[in-house]
């Protein structure tokens, strides 16, 4: 089998049972981000593996899986609990390894929980807030989150497809020597039109602010977790974060458009839906 026709299976089984699951909501679309970040964080934590680090995986995957609980339950104060606990292990842990660099050992784990569970945990507070406040609209908070995803894919698809045909000026050479200024414009724009449509269909009851403010949040970090994803991948010394999607690298090269935008996309839905 061909690269294309892998990217075209997993495309196949992937696409539907991630969106039957932002339906369905609840417990399922928190089961989803689940898998999204926790196997991402594994990844993120081999790739530092490379570097001669070593992370307390299963102390950093606890902590991830505590703090998306936080997200869907609201019950912070015993999750706070658990956390504080989990942290004094780290800590604990680290100091009986007799690893070298300790310290960064321990800034590395936590690095990959905040980055990875933390950032993209916002999403399931998104959902929870779209549904609970959006009145009038059916299916309000899955509408939200494919608004989301489906603007991040044209702003990818725009940034990829005007950048090699006008792109120019590199945008950062040093971090992703294929991404370009123009191209970066070009996904912007595209970000910004996305939500424009949403807005004119009335898909979602924006305001002509909001449409403006989320649409250019979308493009500006959507853009920004890619080139975040491609700098550690680069730091490792490595072209994808692993080999667990056949043609499409691994889960964190997948969604890493949504880590920097999730809580972006959190605090203007509550400033302003």
């Amino acid at each position: 089998m061909n690269e294309l026709s892998k990217r075209i299976l997993v495309a196949i089984v992937g696409i539907p049972a991630i969106l039957i699951l932002i339906f369905l909501g609840g417990w399922y679309f928190f089961l989803l981000i689940c898998i999204i970040s926790l196997v991402a964080q594994w990844e993120f934590y081999e790739m530092q593996k490379k570097k001669n680090f070593q992370p307390q995986r299963i102390n950093g995957i606890i902590a991830g899986i505590l703090i998306l609980l936080g997200f869907q339950t609201g019950e912070w104060q015993m999750i706070g609990i658990g956390l504080v606990f989990i942290l004094m292990s780290i800590l604990a842990f680290e100091m009986f390894r007799h690893h070298e660099n300790a310290s960064t050992n321990i800034g590395v784990t936590l690095v990959g929980v905040l980055y990875l569970p933390m950032f993209l945990g916002t999403l399931i507070h998104t959902k929870l807030y779209a549904d609970h406040i959006i009145s009038g609209v059916q299916y309000a908070g899955f509408k939200y989150i494919m608004m989301i995803l489906v603007t991040i894919w044209i702003c990818d698809t725009f940034a990829y497809t005007f950048g090699n045909l006008l792109g120019r000026h590199k945008l950062y050479m040093k971090v992703s020597p294929n991404k370009t200024i123009e191209g970066g414009i070009a996904g912007l724009i595209g970000s910004i039109l996305t939500v424009v449509i949403v807005k004119i269909f009335n898909i979602l009851p924006l305001d002509w602010f909001s449409t403006i403010l989320i649409g250019t949040a979308i493009g500006v970090f959507g853009q920004m977790g890619d080139l975040v994803e491609s700098w550690f991948k680069r730091d490792a010394g490595v072209k994808d974060s692993s080999a667990l999607l056949p043609g499409h690298g691994g889960m964190l090269d997948r969604f890493d458009s949504l880590l920097f935008l999730s809580p972006i996309i959190l605090i203007l839905t509550i400033l302003l839906v």
